[in-house]
């Protein structure tokens, strides 16, 4: 029991630096650091301090990325804030195994999210009271589903309570929890069959109306339509199931299984920017179409658990696309608005109905808590929680560098500490810098993951043992001394990728590529200090672009706003035509237009990383020089 490719570092043992560390900042110093003190639903009144304020999975998701962001940046005030919910949650468990704010006693799904925050906790105290409240509850649902069955949320999101059950068992080595994952495991939606063949290759619509099921009481709608297996949320959710269901019963091929649900989703329901398409339920591969941000920092946790698991580096690809894509282009700069939906191709914000399939007029605006509260809640979790996937070890010999981003590590291998640091502006250059502060008497590997859109890295250090695995990680192996080196290039060529109605995506090395639109950001109103925008085109954006002429890149330093749009770290600039027929209505694009239809004159055209847009073009019509 308990099989798995990579071990999970504690998370002390990751430090963001450089352009990384300045994100988490920003974030600290936007909604992440205020929200306790200007949103009632995590305020002072919330139910996870006692009071009669929202009882649900707010405050969860709001400490799911505040505690690893307040250790992260050392944040005293933030920290002790986090504390005082921990506190009330660790002695509001009652004597049968539950716990949590009376108003919501009988919801199981809140539990899973507040039961994940806990582990982050106990990783930076090492308090042992965790462990005895988690596995407190862990008996008390695996007896009280018997009596009272999972639905609804708490049925789909049942892979995030096998998660904390994965964790609670490799810190105790109880092996009673290895049976109720079993229990959990048969309670939940079957997210391994739904990724093994999709049952939804359309949209939501084709399937269900939501004008036909709006009215249906929550408690019966899985009975009747396909609610929550269409749930975006749930889905990107639902992702790490084969992967926890592999850890615990190694009866099937989980990898296979989550790479062809992947593929199946992508191909009927993805976007250039890494996102599955949900608005709020899968809606097909239109660009106008929208991805909600909850779904993104949720695929992002759930690629995390798939690389401890599985350890190919396919899934670190995903995860890279999705953080430096899709989670910076629907925040704002200064991480104090964000969008419900963002779209892959977005020319204009406003509170405006679009074809979402069940979102209201305000899901695409920059605020506060446009359409729904989850995301203000939920968003904080994206980049602290994506550290904790940065490296991983296999074994007592091997260290791994996943996720390439500027870090610190330092951890044991066998009886011997090991310090490294990770110099680099990646994902905007292409070079990294791996720098060693410990000797050691032994040889270890550093294992670095080539991603998959690199033909022909170049790995130096001298006196090292390299090869390439057959997984495509790059193994150096050195009694390394303190002061050695390893130097890797990724050389990023520019490419190009087909999408709907063979639309091109501009790709170089993990980044997306969008037009580089004049954006104007408009004020509609303020609430506690905090301003909601609606934005629009101020230069024209109805561009077709050539792939076949000259491209060229230029490059700049990463600024004290990683993505921002004044000055981008990276552009691209080629050859485009105006599509006069290509036109705004209701606040979208009209359709992709027709080869035919490319008549303007040559102009050239600049593209910046999708992530430094707030309005794009990224999946462009094209034609033949």
């Amino acid at each position: 029991m308990g099989n798995k490719r990579f071990t999970k570092l504690n998370l002390k043992e990751i430090q963001p630096t450089g352009w990384l560390r300045r994100q988490l900042e920003i974030q600290m110093d936007g909604l992440s650091g205020r929200l306790h003190d200007i949103w009632d639903s995590v305020g002072s009144y919330s139910g996870w301090l006692g009071g009669t304020g929202e009882s649900w999975e707010r405050a969860p998701y709001y400490l799911d990325g505040l505690i690893p962001l307040s250790y992260y940046l050392k944040d005293e005030e933030r920290w002790e804030l986090c504390k005082k919910f921990v506190e009330w949650t660790l002695n509001s468990q009652t004597e049968d195994g539950n716990f949590g704010p009376v108003a919501t006693k009988e919801d199981y799904w809140s539990r899973y999210a507040m039961l994940k925050v806990l582990l982050q906790y106990y990783e930076i105290t090492g308090d042992k009271r965790v462990l005895t409240f988690e596995q407190n509850y862990f008996s008390y649902i695996t007896e009280e589903v018997n009596r009272r069955p999972l639905t609804n949320w708490s049925r789909a999101r049942v892979p995030d309570l096998l998660y904390c059950m994965k964790q609670i068992y490799e810190w105790t080595g109880n092996r009673t929890i290895l049976e109720q994952a079993k229990v959990m495991d048969a309670h939940s939606m079957d997210w391994i069959s739904f990724l093994d063949i999709l049952p939804f290759p359309r949209s939501s619509s084709y399937y269900m109306t939501w004008e036909s099921i709006e009215n249906i009481n929550h408690s019966e709608l899985d009975k009747i339509v396909p609610f929550h297996a269409t749930h975006i949320v749930n889905v990107t959710m639902g992702l790490k199931h084969p992967a926890l269901h592999t850890y615990f019963f190694q009866d099937m091929d989980g990898a296979d299984i989550t790479r062809r649900g992947i593929h199946q989703l992508t191909h009927f329901h993805g976007m250039a920017s890494g996102c599955i398409s949900g608005d709020e339920h899968l809606s097909g591969r239109d660009p106008r179409q929208g991805a909600e941000l909850c779904s993104v920092v949720e695929y992002m946790f759930s690629l995390s658990v798939m690389l401890e698991i599985f350890g190919n580096p396919y899934f670190g690809d995903i995860l890279e696309r999705l953080a430096y894509n899709a989670l910076p282009a629907t925040i704002t700069e200064d991480f104090m608005a964000h969008q419900y939906l963002q779209q892959a191709n977005q020319v204009q914000v406003d509170i405006r109905k679009r074809p979402w399939y069940n979102n209201r007029k305000d899901a695409s605006i920059f605020g506060l808590e446009p359409n729904f509260g989850c995301c203000t809640a939920n968003m904080h979790q994206g980049w602290p929680k994506m550290v904790n996937a940065l490296w991983f070890k296999e074994g007592e010999e091997a260290l791994i560098s996943m996720v390439l981003a500027p870090s610190h590590v330092e951890t044991s291998l066998g009886e011997e500490t090991i310090s490294i640091s990770l110099d680099t502006e990646y994902p905007f250059k292409e070079t990294l810098s791996y720098h060693f502060h410990s000797s050691h008497k032994k040889k270890i590997s550093l294992k670095i993951r080539i991603p998959g859109w690199c033909e022909s890295p170049v790995i130096t250090c001298p006196g090292a043992d390299m090869d390439k695995d057959r997984d495509g990680f790059f193994v150096v192996t050195k009694a390394f001394q303190q002061g050695d080196k390893v130097s890797v290039r990724l050389p990023m060529e520019v490419r190009f990728t087909h999408w709907y109605q063979d639309s091109l995506a501009v790709e170089r090395g993990p980044l997306v590529y969008g037009l580089d639109i004049k954006e104007r950001f408009q004020v509609i109103r303020e609430v506690a200090g905090v301003k909601d925008y609606e934005v629009f085109a101020d230069s024209p954006w109805n561009y077709a672009l050539s792939p076949g002429k000259e491209i060229r890149v230029e490059e700049t330093e990463v600024g004290k706003i990683p993505f921002g749009k004044a000055n981008p770290p990276v552009s691209i600039s080629m050859e485009g035509r105006r599509v006069p027929s290509w036109r705004l209505e209701n606040g979208n694009t009209t359709s992709l237009p027709k080869k035919e239809e490319i008549t303007g004159e040559v102009e050239e055209i600049r593209l910046i990383p999708y992530g430094c847009t707030k309005l794009r073009i990224s999946q462009f019509p094209w034609y033949e020089a």
